[in-house]
C-alpha cells in the first residue's frame, strides 16, 4: 500500500461499510460496540481486539511468517503453499501479518510481498522488523528499511519493530546508532504508522526500554502459560498494557512444545470439564486476558490455519472460568515437574555473564524443552547454534560463579552448564 492509496482508503472508510458481506455483519458489529467500517478486512465471525493507544482493531489471531512450509530441500520456502495459506487466512478474517527482514534467511518478506499482491495488502496490517544485530552504521537503518519495503512491495509499514531487543542490541546498536531518532523520522515521513520492538531480556531492562522512549506504540513479547516469568513475562505484559501500549504475544505454543503434550499433561486436559485441544488451551489462556492485542501464530499448513481460525472465532476476554484456569495451572505445574527440568525461568537476572553465555535461553528454554521432550537432536542444534543476540553456548564457561548470587531461584548454574556441555556439545 503506497501513501496515496493509504490516504484514499482512510477517506473512504464510510463507503467501505457498503462493501461488507451483509447488513447482518454491520448489525453484529454495532451490537458488539465495533465500528466495522474502521476495521480492515472485517468479518462478522472474527473477534477484534484493540491495539492499545494505536486505536487499531486487529483480529484475535495474527499470522506469523516464520514457520512456513519448505520444499523438499528443507531450506527453500514453498511459495505456492505459503501464498495459499496466507490468503486463506486473510479471506477468513486475519488482518495482522508479522514478518521480519531476517526470517528464513531473508525469504519471508519477499514471499509475503507476493502473497499480498492483487489487493490483499489493503486488507491487512503489515508488521516487519529492523535487524538490530546486522546494523554496522547509521546508514544501515535506511538501507534495511528500504529493502524491507521493496521485498514487501509496499511504501508504508503499519507496525515497524526493532527486532530482538536485548541488553546487547540496546547498548551496541540502538543507542550508539541513534536508531530511535531515525525510526521516528520514518514515522514522521509517513513511511511507518506505529513503532515498537520485540523483546528478549529481563523485566528490569524491559522497563528501562519503555522509559527510555516514551512514544512506543507497541511491543512484542514471548507469552504462554509456561513462560509467565520468562524474559519480560506476565508482569511485563501488564506493565506495558497499563501504560497504553499494545502487546503482541508471540510463541503462544512455546516453539511447539504445547501442541503435543506428554501423556501426564494430556491426562489433565482429558479430565477437564470442558474439552479443548492442547492448542486451544494455550490460545485461550492468552485470549482470556485483556492485555494481549494480537496472538501471533506461526502456521505451517492450511490445516493449522483452519484450526486456529476456529479457536479464534470462539475467543473472548473472560472466556475461562475458575475451573478452566485451574486446569491450565495444573498442566503448567506438571510440565515443570519433569525430571531434569530446573527452577530456571529464563529471567536473565544472572546476566551479564562475563563470558557472554546465553544462560537464560539455554537453561530456561532449550534445556526445559529438551528435558520434557527428550529431543536431543533439536537441543544439540540450538546449543551449537545459539542465536547471536542471546550470547554464546556453555563451551566458554569457566565456572567463575559470578551468576550464582544473582539467581533468585538458587539454580547451580555452573554445574548445569557443565552437564549441558557434556551432553550436547557437538
Amino acid at each position: 500500500m503506497n501513501r496515496r492509496h493509504f490516504l484514499k482508503a482512510a477517506a473512504m472508510t464510510t463507503a467501505a461499510a457498503g462493501l461488507l458481506k451483509s447488513g447482518a455483519s454491520l448489525a453484529h458489529a454495532a451490537a458488539s460496540g465495533i465500528d466495522a467500517a474502521s476495521i480492515r478486512n472485517y468479518k462478522a465471525d472474527m473477534p477484534y481486539r484493540r491495539m492499545g493507544k494505536t486505536g487499531v482493531q486487529v483480529s484475535a489471531l495474527g499470522f506469523g511468517m516464520l514457520r512456513l512450509p519448505l520444499l523438499a530441500d528443507g531450506r527453500t520456502v514453498d511459495e505456492r503453499q505459503t501464498i495459499g495459506m496466507l490468503r486463506y487466512g486473510i479471506d477468513n478474517g486475519i488482518n495482522y501479518v508479522d514478518t521480519a527482514y531476517v526470517y528464513l534467511g531473508g525469504q519471508s518478506e519477499p514471499t509475503v510481498g507476493k502473497a499480498l499482491a492483487n489487493g490483499y495488502r489493503d486488507k491487512v496490517y503489515l508488521a516487519t522488523k529492523l535487524p538490530l544485530r546486522l546494523i554496522k552504521d547509521e546508514a544501515d537503518i535506511d538501507r534495511f528499511f528500504d529493502a524491507s519495503r521493496h521485498r514487501l512491495q509496499t511504501d508504508v509499514i503499519d507496525f515497524y519493530l526493532l527486532h530482538h531487543v536485548t541488553a546487547k542490541t540496546w547498548n551496541q546498536s540502538v543507542l550508539p546508532f541513534k536508531i530511535m531518532e531515525k525510526v521516528e523520522r520514518l514515522k514522521q515521513d509517513g513511511k511507518i504508522r506505529f513503532i515498537g520492538f520485540s523483546f528478549h531480556d529481563n523485566l528490569a531492562l524491559f522497563k528501562h526500554v519503555l522509559g527510555a522512549y516514551p512514544d512506543w506504540d507497541f511491543c512484542q513479547l514471548m507469552e504462554n502459560y509456561l513462560d509467565t516469568e520468562y524474559e519480560a513475562g506476565f508482569l511485563g505484559m501488564k506493565y506495558a498494557y497499563e501504560r497504553g501500549l499494545a502487546v503482541n504475544c508471540m510463541e503462544p505454543l512455546k516453539a511447539g512444545l504445547l501442541v503435543r503434550p506428554p501423556r501426564e499433561v494430556q491426562s489433565i486436559f482429558d479430565a477437564a470439564p470442558v474439552k479443548r485441544t492442547p492448542v486451544e488451551w494455550a490460545f485461550d489462556y492468552l485470549w482470556n486476558m485483556p492485555e494481549p492485542g494480537v496472538v501471533i501464530s506461526g502456521m505451517s499448513n492450511v490445516e493449522q490455519v483452519k484450526e486456529n481460525l476456529e479457536y479464534a472465532r470462539r475467543s473472548s476476554v473472560g472466556m475461562l472460568d475458575w475451573n478452566d484456569r485451574v486446569v491450565i495451572g495444573q498442566a503448567a505445574k506438571r510440565y515443570r515437574e519433569y525430571e531434569g527440568v530446573t527452577a530456571c525461568t529464563g529471567c536473565n537476572n544472572c546476566a551479564p555473564c562475563p563470558k557472554g553465555v546465553a544462560i537464560g535461553s539455554l537453561i530456561g528454554q532449550m534445556w526445559f524443552i529438551y528435558k520434557v521432550t527428550g529431543d536431543k537432536a533439536a537441543a544439540q542444534g540450538y546449543y551449537n547454534n545459539v542465536p547471536t543476540p542471546r550470547g554464546v553456548n556453555a563451551d566458554v564457561c569457566d565456572g567463575c560463579g559470578e551468576c550464582l548470587p544473582k539467581c533468585p531461584h538458587h539454580v547451580d548454574i555452573p554445574d548445569l552448564l557443565r552437564q549441558m556441555r557434556a551432553e550436547l556439545k557437538a
